[in-house]
């Protein structure tokens, strides 16, 4: 199945909201004694907003703004949108604004960055993130870090080599098991991107740390406290109407969190064979599945 665009650009958005100074000092190469995020809702004629626009500060330089777009793919109007970005956000804050786009996509970047015209000449920086070394994402210990090390330059290591390398980095920097099994699953996504999809999930198979949820002490108290909550909602809300439906829709909006919990967003389409049954036993049967499940086919294969 293929990835949508936009869970690329997503995921590393999110990613990047949580490491902003590692992210400009690593790979837009600035220094800055602050880093400060603007709010601005840069909406244009196409409805666009800025993925990141930051005010740096340093002590005896006037302030300035960084504005940066990430790209999963080759976009041909991308100098036309910087400008008009350049210019809206020009025109609210009045300071220098240094734009840049990193591209993080698998074919070769071939995007322009210059627009030249008689009396006007304007340039935004492109830069491809497999110019931009693993190391310094790989072993910084911080999760987030190193899954984006994933994007970077693997400096000659073959592609098992540098999968075993991310994951084991990237399993010491966890504590918790839900956000391992967050950070994987990002990690297998963005591995489209480089071709590595299927050598990632092999060596995510080697190891049963990962997805060995169940024997999790936090995930299993998260199972049942949303569970307990999931069934006595559904029951509140069945009492109130005299209906036993309340109970059952409750019970199916339990085993849907923890269905997107464990297996991802992609999982959800098992819901119309799981919302079929009714009967709460049933339903208590297929929760119980869905937790000692290995993997998502062996849990379709008992619905």
């Amino acid at each position: 199945m293929d990835t949508p665009i936009g869970i690329y650009d997503k995921i590393i958005k999110e990613l990047m909201e949580g490491i902003e100074r590692p992210l400009i000092e690593k790979v837009l190469g600035v220094k800055a004694d602050k880093v400060s995020r603007l709010n601005v809702v840069t909406q244009l004629t196409d409805e666009r907003e800025a993925d990141f626009v930051l005010k740096v500060e340093n002590d005896g330089d006037a302030p300035y703004i960084i504005h940066a777009e990430v790209q999963s793919t080759n976009d041909t109007k991308m100098v036309n949108r910087m400008l008009r970005y350049f210019v809206h956000i020009y025109t609210l804050h009045e300071l220098v604004v240094k734009q840049y786009v990193i591209y993080i996509g698998k074919d070769r970047m071939t995007m322009k960055s210059t627009l030249d015209m008689s009396d006007i000449h304007y340039r935004y920086k492109l830069i491809d993130m497999r110019d931009v070394a693993c190391e310094q994402f790989l072993y910084s210990g911080v999760p987030d870090e190193i899954i984006l090390s994933m994007l970077c330059n693997s400096g000659g290591r073959d592609e098992r080599t540098f999968a075993r390398e991310i994951l084991s980095e990237y399993v010491k920097s966890v504590v918790e098991g839900l956000d391992l099994s967050k950070g994987i699953r990002q990690l297998e996504v963005f591995s489209k991107l480089r071709d590595m999809q299927k050598i990632i999930i092999e060596e995510v198979g080697q190891m049963p740390i990962v997805y060995d949820l169940e024997t999790d002490i936090r995930f299993m108290q998260g199972v049942e406290k949303g569970l307990e909550k999931g069934i006595l909602k559904g029951r509140e809300e069945g009492w109130k109407s005299g209906k036993v439906e309340g109970i059952t829709e409750g019970m199916h909006k339990t085993i849907e969190v923890l269905l997107k919990a464990k297996f991802g967003a992609d999982s959800l389409n098992l819901m119309p064979k799981i919302r079929i049954h009714e009967d709460e036993s049933r339903l208590n049967a297929i929760t119980e599945a869905l937790i000692n499940a290995e993997d998502i086919k062996a849990f379709e294969e008992l619905l």
